[in-house]
């Protein structure tokens, strides 16, 4: 257990060692919840043991109090994202379109065990109130995650772009891949109603038969 928690970062380790996975899980998921439907200030951490099923003390125990838990579960969640798609992403494969994919696998799976993650990532940085770039970044920086790096490496470590037939408008190309196969995930997302149903054999072999006709309309 303690190996788990360690690798999860040291912030949330020290917190949450005495306890185990499943029982941390449950307040992680709990506070996701609450904190992605409500506003800060109107988030109730009431309702928060209640979903995770531990007394209201107990929680206090961990985290101290409201502020203390919203940040730290800020940097869990940040943290987990980081670590897993270093730990997830095949940096070897040059393609670009199978790397999108395994990202996009790779945040159903993640989504699985932290349902409502990203949403909640989405409104802490809604709520920043900002469109400030060196503002985010800062945001960034106290939680001590470089996003900038990790998305780079996404699409450009390893990455052999020469297979694009119009090597003039890159981006632009890059754009139409990414947005169709992360909008194939969303929707079927939606039409999903229990993360536990996904049939991933089946969802990859569809990415796939997009990625084809992709292949077609852009590579050589």
């Amino acid at each position: 257990m303690a190996e788990k928690c360690e690798s999860e970062g040291d912030f949330m380790y020290e917190i949450l060692k005495n306890i185990d996975a499943e029982k941390r899980d449950r307040i992680v998921n709990a506070a996701i919840k609450e904190f992605s439907l409500y506003p800060y200030a109107k988030a109730s951490t009431n309702n928060i043991v209640k979903e995770a099923g531990i007394s209201k003390g107990l929680l206090f125990h961990y985290f101290g109090n409201k502020k203390e838990l919203y940040e730290k579960l800020i940097g869990f969640v940040l943290h987990k994202l980081i670590e897993d798609i270093t730990a997830n992403i095949n940096w070897e494969e040059s393609d670009i379109l199978e790397r999108i994919k395994q990202l996009v696998i790779f945040k159903m799976k993640l989504g699985k065990e932290y349902p409502g993650m990203f949403d909640f990532l989405v409104k802490v940085l809604a709520e920043l109130n900002t469109k400030k770039t060196d503002d985010i970044m800062k945001f960034y920086e106290k939680y001590d995650v470089d996003i900038q790096s990790i998305l780079g490496d996404i699409y450009t470590r390893n990455i052999d772009y020469s297979k694009f037939r119009d090597q003039t408008n890159l981006d632009k190309n890059l754009n139409v891949v990414r947005w169709t196969l992360e909008k194939y995930a969303e929707e079927r997302l939606l039409t999903i109603t229990s993360m536990k149903a996904i049939d991933y054999d089946k969802f990859t072999e569809d990415i796939d038969e997009y990625i084809n006709v992709l292949k077609k309309a852009f590579y050589r």
